[in-house]
């Protein structure tokens, strides 16, 4: 009965010790994701703003462009340059306050 006993405690060790040992690989590998997560959300934060730098690139373009086109394109260009002008005072309102 006592090496019943021994046999079956033997065997939870042996199980508690694989336990264990899987934890340790699961919680690298879990350090490993959390570091890459990381690397990805800064790389996409990255992305974003060259984004938000492209379109704001390009909506000045389109506004130099429109300067030498037709009636409609200057139009639209000096309404965009009026936004872009009563912004800019806005800011400077907030900055004086």
């Amino acid at each position: 009965m006592e090496n019943r006993y021994a046999s079956l405690i033997s065997e939870f060790e042996l199980r508690i010790k694989k336990l264990i040992s899987e934890y340790r690989i699961l919680r690298q590998e879990n350090d490993i994701l959390k570091a890459e997560l990381s690397r990805k959300q800064e790389e996409l934060m990255a992305a974003h703003k060259d984004i938000l730098d492209l379109r704001s690139d390009y909506k000045i373009l389109q506004t130099t462009m429109g300067m030498g086109g037709s009636e409609d394109e200057r139009k639209n260009s000096r309404q965009h340059l009026d936004k872009i002008v009563r912004e800019i005072d806005k800011c400077l309102m907030l900055l004086n306050d």
